[in-house]
């Protein structure tokens, strides 16, 4: 690792963090990272007690002492037991309110030490690839820092931006939420320079309970670009954006394909792989043809939002255009794989109506020798609505398919709705296990058929793609 980009003690630490000191001082010591988990802990490091629905760091406070721990943030009333249980000569207790909120008050503090540009990437789907595109155009000019995986949640974030080094001078994280004022808090930690905001869906209904609930969260990005020395990128295509979008102070910016923007994709073409080909013309350079080479329409969203960011931040769409050229899917999500003539697309990360519908989209576009095939499982977190959206995404599919397979519950719903929308019985048809499900898709499939595999991450339903691609015994 890296040297820090801001220099702090551990008194600092505990002063940041609002703790009260239990234990030996240890005041002047440098402050070397954190760890929320023993098994990935280095020596000098401050191990933070997170607590959870099915964990308890707390438990863990002993072990991380033994793996090099300097001191441990923990809660108030943990204290007694906890020195207790500890040496008298362990590393201090450094107690807090809440372990979880003391880290970001802790990343907070450590992000001022950076003066790179830092982006700030939400929307209700295509987050982490556009996060991904993000990051390689701007590794044109800079040394980036970016969220690991999807590390984009309360304790996730926090932990990324404690990742930054001086040898890193731009950076870009992914926000997620699942309530009403998680990005704001998020964006208050990481305070961006650069927000996007790729679209507002249906996403996690189960706890926003409904779209404007999912846009005033996802909104609250825009509310942390303060001021004119900051820009918000938002995609003009979509209306729920569209009507928030003058909240943020900072300068407002629009990409898209269909409404007038200062990146507006023009003459979008998919080829048979689905990858969009489209020409970009800004005021400041010359017209750039870009290839994809990531598939769906939706991407061509994200690779715009990078193409912008890229631009603020002195990278010329030409060299945008190389870069993305070379991007491949991350993954689990828009893979186009082959076994046996058959293309499969193991989209299985995560799924929502619209992450669903623009997979679908994807499937109709590309040119296919044989049938158009889709097998679906359940959306997840979709809370009362559930039912509806599933017959909604099955009428949606019924004279898009050649044939539809489902499994889980809710997908039971929407094949359902194909059949009753008119998709014919033998083409749509429902399995109650993935086995019976896989063993009914390798008999059906025959050289030239493309396969769409789509589903919440929660189902598991990359089972059936992996199974697709490797040859039964």
């Amino acid at each position: 690792m890296g040297s820090p980009v801001r220099s702090m003690t551990l008194g600092e630490v505990a002063h940041v963090a609002r703790a009260v000191w239990k234990g030996a001082p240890a005041y002047d010591r440098p402050f070397a990272g954190v760890a929320t988990d023993t098994r990935g802990l280095s020596p000098g490091s401050v191990f933070v007690a997170i607590e959870g629905e099915n964990f308890d760091g707390h438990r863990f406070v002993t072990d991380a002492f033994h793996g090099g721990a300097v001191a441990a943030l923990v809660q108030h009333d943990r204290v007694d037991d906890l020195s207790n249980a500890t040496a008298d000569a362990a590393p201090p207790l450094l107690a807090v309110d809440d372990p979880l909120r003391a880290l970001g008050r802790i990343a907070r503090h450590y992000r001022r030490g950076f003066t790179g540009p830092v982006v700030g990437v939400t929307g209700s789907a295509g987050k982490t690839t556009a996060k991904e595109m993000i990051a390689a155009v701007l590794g044109c000019r800079f040394q980036v820092h970016k969220t690991p995986a999807n590390e984009n949640n309360e304790l996730g974030v926090p932990r990324s931006v404690l990742g930054l080094t001086a040898t890193h001078n731009a950076a870009v994280f992914e926000l997620a939420a699942r309530h009403v004022g998680d990005i704001a808090y998020l964006a208050d930690v990481v305070r961006p320079t650069i927000g996007v905001l790729l679209n507002i869906g249906t996403a996690h209904l189960e706890v926003f309970k409904s779209v404007e609930r999912v846009a005033k969260a996802k909104g609250e990005l825009l509310d942390s670009i303060r001021d004119e020395s900051c820009v918000a990128f938002v995609n003009v295509d979509d209306c729920v954006i569209a009507r928030g979008a003058k909240r943020t102070k900072g300068r407002l910016l629009g990409f898209g394909l269909k409404r007038e923007g200062h990146f507006s994709g023009e003459g979008l073409v998919l080829d048979q792989e689905g990858c969009g080909h489209f020409s970009l013309q800004h005021t400041s350079f010359p017209r750039t043809r870009f290839q994809l080479a990531i598939p769906g329409r939706h991407n061509v969203y994200n690779a715009l939002a990078a193409i912008a960011v890229g631009v603020e931040c002195g990278i010329p769409p030409a060299a945008s255009a190389e870069v993305l050229a070379n991007f491949s899917p991350v993954g689990m999500r828009s893979q186009f794989l082959r076994n046996r003539g058959i293309r499969v697309i193991n989209d299985c990360y995560n799924a929502n109506p619209e992450s669903l519908r623009a997979a679908i989209d994807l499937l109709v576009d590309i040119e296919v020798e044989g049938r158009r095939v889709a097998i679906v499982g359940d959306m997840l977190e979709l809370g009362a609505k559930t039912e509806e959206l599933h017959q909604e995404a099955g009428r949606y599919m019924a004279d898009r398919l050649d044939v539809l397979l489902t499994t889980g519950s809710a997908s039971q719903a929407l094949g359902e709705a194909a059949r009753a929308q008119g998709m014919a019985k033998a083409d749509a048809l429902h399995f109650t296990s993935q086995d019976d499900l896989l063993d009914h898709a390798r008999h059906l499939l025959t050289q030239g058929d493309t396969v769409l595999v789509k589903a919440s991450r929660g189902v598991g339903l990359e089972y059936v793609a992996e199974g697709l691609l490797s040859d039964p015994n």
